[in-house]
């Protein structure tokens, strides 16, 4: 399934605001002055400053599924590939 909007695979994600800096330090703008890290335009980066919750958290849900995948791991806690959060604190019994 694609999200109609942007194209790219639907992602599901939780309904409480993603308004913190997706910034994990891969700071390159490609050839369309993308950010090759959290997937920002050159805009996006210099507005972020004096953008509301609302506009940042659009921009996350917009760029997260092009970023670099610790990008999820710093707003979301998990990876993309995985919908559910890790559990923490417990052993990999297959081992």
């Amino acid at each position: 399934m694609t999200d109609a909007n942007t194209g790219n695979p639907a992602v599901e994600l939780p309904d409480d605001l993603l308004d913190q800096s997706p910034c994990v330090g891969v700071c390159q703008l490609d050839a369309h002055d993308r950010c090759l890290g959290c997937a920002r335009s050159r805009a996006e980066i210099a507005a972020w400053g004096s953008m509301t919750p609302e506009q940042r958290d659009a921009s996350n849900r917009r760029n997260l599924p092009n970023a670099h995948p610790a990008v999820a791991v710093r707003l979301l806690g998990y990876p993309l590939e995985q919908n559910q959060p890790r559990r923490r604190g417990g052993r990999n019994r297959n081992r």
